[in-house]
Formats: structure tokens, C-alpha cells, sequence
């Protein structure tokens, strides 16, 4: 018996690439916090011209980032990762930083 499960992912780029921008972020606030201009446009709160400009590149780096296996994948992982960590009640941390002090020698 195998412990292991296969999965088909079909991405529809070109239905991803026509939402409106509601729906991008209605999707990508689903899984992450967003930034303060999308959580402001979200509230429904007026964005200036400025803060327009960067808020557009952000929607468009959003509906990329739905689409993209790659990003799937890492949200994968860490929900998962998260669930393991919960389970065996610990941090997940598996990286040690090389030791910081110094070793000084006489010369």
C-alpha cells in the first residue's frame, strides 16, 4: 500500500487573467493578508492616484501568483508544514545558525 497521493492540476490562465480585481483579492486574501493598499481597497476606502499605480501592479502580481504552480506548491507546503508542527507541538524551526562567537587566538 502506497503512503503517498498524486495530484492533476489544470490551470486556466486565461479565465485567471480576466477577473475582475475584486475577485483577485477576494482569492488571494483567502490564503494571504495582502498589503495595506488591497486590504484599503477591499474595505472599500478611496485610493489615491499614487497609491493606484502601485495597487494595480499589486492586483496583476496577485492574479499571477493564483495562477502559478510554483506558488500553489509553497502554499501547500507550508499549510502542511504548519499542521505537522502542530501536531508534534513544536516550532518548525530545522535551522541552527553557525555559532556566533569568536575564537581568538594568541599570535
Amino acid at each position: 500500500m502506497s503512503n503517498h497521493t498524486h495530484i492533476v492540476l489544470h490551470v486556466d490562465k486565461t479565465l485567471a487573467e480576466a477577473w475582475e480585481t475584486e475577485a483577485v483579492l477576494t482569492r488571494y486574501h483567502k490564503l494571504h493578508r495582502g498589503t495595506l493598499l488591497t486590504q484599503k481597497y477591499v474595505k472599500g476606502d478611496p485610493l489615491t492616484q499614487g497609491e493606484l499605480i502601485s495597487f494595480d501592479e499589486t492586483v496583476e502580481l496577485y492574479r499571477k501568483r493564483l495562477y502559478d504552480i510554483s506558488w500553489f506548491m509553497r502554499d501547500l507546503n507550508e499549510y502542511i508544514a504548519r499542521e505537522a508542527n502542530k501536531e508534534d507541538d513544536c516550532t518548525g524551526r530545522f535551522y541552527s545558525p553557525p555559532s556566533l562567537t569568536l575564537s581568538l587566538r594568541a599570535s
